[in-house]
């Protein structure tokens, strides 16, 4: 029989572990709420924006890192097959860039990692398109350089950020910085609910629901 471990303030392990959970999850919960009581009416234009990008006949292109890159995929797979079951409507052109490994690595090995997802951009993106950035810090360089080259292609362009926003805070048409520093996961809970709320919002713009 294991013994029961004690912690130095008397709570057991169980007691001690079930304030990290409701620690970590109420602030989650109440950073959620600063973003969107801050930035509501950004999301509803971010929404708009995307709406538009889908009624003309352009895409949306996803880039991000790490799980940036998951959500990336994650809100491209959403877009492309279906956000909701009680949605029924056509698919909608999205791209996540982080998804061809092949390109990818040949991206990094021969233009250096930095360089990988503008030169995607530069293959797919067109006049009209738009393009959503995520880093949690705002200093991702290889995300920076797919804004610039989307910006100089005429397309339109998103971030979902955090911190203080970084190098690429003000780079974008529109954008959300998560306030908080230090970690990427609070920040990562927070955009994958903002691009819930896009795609849920776009669907209504466009008539679907």
């Amino acid at each position: 029989m294991s013994k029961q471990c004690r912690c130095s303030d008397g709570l057991t392990d169980r007691t001690r572990y079930e304030e990290v959970v409701l620690d970590i999850m109420l602030y989650s919960a109440r950073l959620k709420e600063t973003v969107a009581r801050q930035n509501s009416s950004v999301i509803v234009a971010m929404a708009r924006m995307m709406a538009q990008t889908f009624e003309e006949g352009g895409k949306v292109l996803f880039c991000g890192n790490g799980g940036s890159a998951a959500d990336a995929q994650h809100l491209a797979t959403e877009l492309t097959i279906r956000y909701r079951s009680t949605v029924v409507r056509p698919a909608l052109p999205a791209i996540a860039l982080s998804t061809d490994t092949s390109a990818l690595t040949a991206g990094a090995n021969d233009l250096g990692y930095d360089a990988v997802f503008a030169r995607l951009v530069e293959a797919y993106g067109r006049e009209g398109d738009l393009l959503v950035g995520l880093s949690t810090s705002g200093n991702s360089t290889s995300v920076v350089n797919a804004i610039e080259v989307a910006k100089r292609q005429g397309m339109k362009t998103l971030t979902l950020l955090g911190g203080d926003g970084g190098v690429l805070k003000g780079m974008a048409d529109l954008e959300i910085i998560v306030p908080h520093a230090g970690s990427a996961d609070r920040v990562q809970e927070c955009h994958i609910a903002v691009g819930h709320v896009l795609i849920d919002l776009a669907e209504r713009m466009l008539g679907y629901c």
